[in-house]
């Protein structure tokens, strides 16, 4: 690897460490993450490098950016992995706004990129996006019920899988009506956002954002997935850190009725579910599929309470929906 560092960017390690769940090293006090990115297409790189150098001019001075090889490539070969090495600034204070206030200045900032995106462009396509998942799965659910499940992964995914088609279909519908209802606001124009955004996607203390998990949507998916992170991780209680995010956000950017609904289209997606099936099936591993059906062990016990968290959703962080006429979902308030 070291080998590779220098022949490829002209880079020594000084140390190794871990960021960001990856190899890391250090190298003149600079950190420099390698990022493997497997599924990225070149284009998008090049319009990742393009977002993240936008928005280092914008002021954003936490956000790592892709060092280019010798020859210009924004990717390299390393141990048989093609990854991108991401300089991270050096930033060591700790940040003391909080995570959702930071996030809304991050979405406004992104709002006002000037040009076109069109390989990490996903606002207006999730309606395609969802009905081509659930597709792609009930022709191989449909494969699973003809060959009979063989292990106990199988039995639980071939029981649960119509339940999952029938949330989905609640999601699109949801989405449709939307976008068939409410005008969009200014606030609605797309930004940069992440491909799922949690707790820990940016770092914990200052803050350091890696772009190679960025994408260009509606602001409310990263509100979603941070949302369903919470729970999916098990807290189905009307939590008190989601009302708060969602507070510290609306601080700087309140949500619009559109919004509102597009985030609550979002959790009626169960991306949760999908993930875990496709997680399984896209491992060799046996220790990875044993995690995977634990998971789904875990999702499937949590959906009684899932449907709870998901009809009361609106009034447990606080929002009136006769007044936002925010329709409910009927056989959620059974």
């Amino acid at each position: 690897m070291k080998e590779v560092l220098f022949k490829e960017y002209k880079l020594k390690v000084d140390r190794s460490i871990k960021a960001f769940g990856y190899e890391a090293f250090i190298y003149r006090n600079i950190v420099y993450c390698i990022v493997p990115i497997p599924n990225l297409e070149h284009e998008e790189l090049n319009e990742i490098k393009y977002l993240s150098d936008y928005m280092v001019q914008k002021g954003d001075i936490r956000v790592g950016s892709i060092l280019p090889t010798t020859d210009g490539k924004l990717s390299a070969n390393i141990n048989d992995e093609e990854v991108a090495i991401i300089r991270c600034p050096v930033y060591n204070h700790r940040v003391s706004n909080s995570l959702g206030y930071e996030l809304a200045r991050f979405h406004k900032r992104g709002r006002s990129f000037p040009y076109r995106v069109n390989k990490l462009n996903r606002i207006g396509q999730w309606k395609y996006l969802w009905e081509k998942r659930v597709d792609q799965m009930e022709l191989f659910w449909k494969e699973k019920v003809k060959q009979h499940p063989e292990t106990r992964f199988e039995t639980l995914f071939v029981e649960a899988f119509p339940y999952y088609i029938g949330l989905t279909e609640n999601a699109i519908q949801y989405l449709v009506d939307t976008e068939m209802d409410v005008q969009p606001t200014a606030i609605d124009s797309a930004t940069i956002c992440h491909h799922r955004f949690t707790e820990v996607s940016w770092d914990g203390d200052s803050y350091t954002k890696l772009p190679t998990e960025w994408v260009f949507d509606h602001y409310s998916r990263d509100l979603a997935e941070y949302i369903r992170d919470q729970y999916v991780g098990g807290d189905y209680r009307p939590n008190g850190k989601i009302t708060q995010f969602l507070r510290e956000y609306e601080q700087v950017s309140p949500l619009s009725t559109f919004s509102w609904r597009l985030l609550y289209a979002r959790l009626l997606f169960p991306v949760h579910f999908f993930e875990c099936i496709e997680g399984y099936y896209m491992t060799e591993s046996e220790n990875q599929k044993e995690n995977q059906l634990q998971k789904l062990e875990s999702i499937l016990s949590q959906s009684s309470k899932h449907e709870r968290l998901l009809a009361t959703f609106f009034s447990s962080v606080g929002i009136n929906e006769k007044r936002l006429t925010i329709p409910n979902i009927n056989w959620l308030q059974r």
